[in-house]
């Protein structure tokens, strides 16, 4: 594969326009010689469709026909006086009676249908009088015999006769002239020369034909007798799919390609197939296909003699442009472009180049001189921040003070001061470590707790405090001394202004990948004046409003802090309702995975 690149990479660029110029040729023929052949066999495959459409409905038509006129046919016979009594079999029939109903047989066939093969009476009970008696009188092999009487006609496909004719039968009811019950059928049987002439008058081209299929996919009628009234998986018809009525498909049959189109009978529920060779239908591809190439040969002729003429014209001043960019590639930066071209796109083009070239010249100076001083000074900006912010929580006088308290509390028997100062130092002591920055919730937790611990010497009957935070985010890392300022804005907004009779809850949960903390007071809420001083103060950024001249660690210094660390995305919210309390919350990447380095 390299090596392929390599040789690309390698070749001219005349040679490779000059391949894309051709292969662009090549490829619009054959897109369009595609859509052609496309549509073409589309709309053969929707002409050969309506074609067979109405020639399949003629040949339904005729053989519908033909069907009905034999069922008329046959209207004076069964209500004869003979034929009813001896299907209605109240009596035996003589030799006489007998041989007057056959010539009465062949009277009818000699007048109406020639084609018809034998005649049967079929009582109810199952008794047969045929024209032409089979040997033994035993029917009970024929398909017209083990039809169940439906007292509907019946025509039954194609089968072959005890002597290997096929044929067809029309089962026809026959009713009592006296109370209009069914006592019997008459069974016409039939050879195919009607149905074949029907069939060979209607052809498609000089090798199309139709033939006809049972509802039992049985052959009724095929060119080739030998498999009629056979299954059509036994014949060379198997192959065929058969499954899309009236939808033209093309099928391989006999080694070539074809249309195929199945319609299906009403009256008898069969198939009439029609197939016709491809190529037949389609004699005008091959003309569509041959005009393709040609069109091809022509345009690859034409473009070998053009192309060359029209991209010496492009590729010289591309080439002394790409040497030019190759030199200030290597660092020369003296490099400039003259008149290359009359062209006057490339003439911009070299005049757009030698001044890319100045004012990267200029570009560079400026950088090497403001690079190494703005990073210095964000770096010092950074670090003088943080900085100012640790000195802010950093009175170590203080929790000195209150340790040498908790001492004299202790000597004294004074448990509760003893805890409050144990506690308050314990707290000042966690906000003066210069060390771990970042640390984990449950360590920021405890700090609190030991904080709210002192709210609750302060308020003891009236204040309740609860922290809920599920153990999974126990891990998570936050910066140290975040949640703390935020419970003592808490007490001093929504505790002391009801006297100390108020509550605040810190519940934690997950928003993607961030960890969202929220801090709840029921107290009355801050008014809207200072609400909107908070948010004037969150939007202000350290490098605008530094931090140094504040009094207090607040909202805005935790939320700076947030920011300075993690980025513009995190930070504090504040939602006050008036009333009923306040929910400030801290938004920070959840890094539940990662450990806090320990310094």
């Amino acid at each position: 594969m390299r090596q392929r690149f390599k040789f690309i990479q390698n070749t001219s660029l005349t040679a490779r326009m000059f391949t894309l110029f051709i292969s662009l040729s090549i490829l619009v023929v054959v897109i369009m010689a595609s859509f052609s052949f496309y549509f073409y066999n589309k709309a053969v495959k929707h002409d050969f469709q309506t074609i067979t459409g109405e020639a399949s409905e003629r040949l339904s038509y005729h053989l519908e026909f033909y069907l009905k006129q034999m069922l008329q046919s046959t209207g004076t016979m069964i209500t004869s006086t003979l034929t009813q009594e001896w299907l209605e079999g109240e009596r035996p029939f003589t030799s006489d009676e007998v041989n007057e109903l056959n010539k009465a047989f062949e009277m009818y066939i000699s007048f109406n249908f020639r084609e018809i093969v034998n005649l049967y009476l079929v009582s109810s009970d199952k008794r047969v009088l045929a024209l032409n008696p089979l040997k033994n009188n035993d029917y009970s092999h024929e398909p017209w015999f083990q039809q169940i009487p439906t007292g509907k006609t019946t025509t039954l496909p194609t089968y072959r006769t005890s002597n290997g004719q096929p044929v067809m039968s029309m089962m026809i009811p026959v009713y009592s002239t006296q109370d209009v019950n069914l006592i019997g059928n008459l069974v016409v049987e039939f050879s195919l020369s009607e149905v074949t002439a029907t069939f060979m008058k209607s052809r498609l081209g000089a090798n199309g034909f139709f033939f006809m299929l049972s509802d039992q996919d049985t052959v009724i009628y095929y060119p080739n007798v030998n498999w009629l009234g056979l299954p059509r998986q036994e014949t060379g018809l198997a192959s065929l799919d058969l499954t899309h009525v009236r939808k033209s498909t093309i099928q391989t049959w006999e080694g070539r390609k074809s249309l195929v189109d199945v319609t299906r009978v009403e009256q008898t529920g069969w198939y009439i197939v029609a197939i016709v060779p491809y190529q037949e239908i389609a004699s005008g591809l091959n003309s569509a296909i041959n005009s393709s190439i040609i069109t091809v040969v022509i345009i690859i002729i034409c473009l070998i003699g053009i192309i060359p003429l029209i991209l010496r014209k492009f590729i010289e001043p591309v080439k002394r442009m790409k040497s030019a960019m190759e030199r200030v590639s290597r660092g020369d930066l003296s490099v400039r472009v003259d008149h290359i071209s009359d062209i006057n796109e490339f003439q911009s083009l070299s005049l757009s180049f030698n001044k890319m070239v100045e004012q990267l010249i200029e570009s560079i100076q400026l950088v090497a001189e403001l690079e190494l001083k703005e990073v210095k000074l964000q770096l010092h900006q950074q670090e003088a921040t943080i900085h100012a912010l640790q000195n802010q929580i950093n009175p170590h006088l203080l929790y000195n003070t209150l340790g040498i308290i908790s001492g004299i509390a202790s000597i004294e028997d004074s448990p509760l001061i003893g805890t409050i100062s144990q506690n308050l130092a314990d707290v000042y002591r966690y906000a003066a470590s210069f060390s771990n920055m970042e640390v984990k919730l449950r360590d920021e937790l405890t700090i609190l707790r030991k904080y709210l611990d002192i709210i609750h010497v302060r308020f003891p009957k009236r204040f309740n405090s609860k922290v809920v935070i599920h153990e999974k985010y126990l891990d998570a890392r936050i910066l140290k001394l975040t949640l703390q300022p935020l419970v003592e804005n808490a007490v001093k907004y929504g505790v002391e202004a009801r006297g100390g009779g108020g509550a605040i809850i810190v519940t934690a949960y997950a928003e993607a990948n961030d960890l969202i903390i929220e801090i709840a007071d029921n107290g009355p809420g801050i008014d809207e004046a200072k609400q909107r001083t908070f948010q004037q103060e969150l939007l202000v950024s350290m490098s605008d409003d530094p931090i140094h001249g504040r009094e207090s660690l607040g909202l805005p210094n935790v939320h700076n802090r947030i920011r300075l660390k993690y980025g513009e995305h995190y930070g504090v919210a504040i939602h006050s309702f008036p009333g009923r309390g306040t929910v400030t919350s801290i938004r920070i990447p959840l890094k539940d995975k990662e450990t806090v380095a320990e310094k």
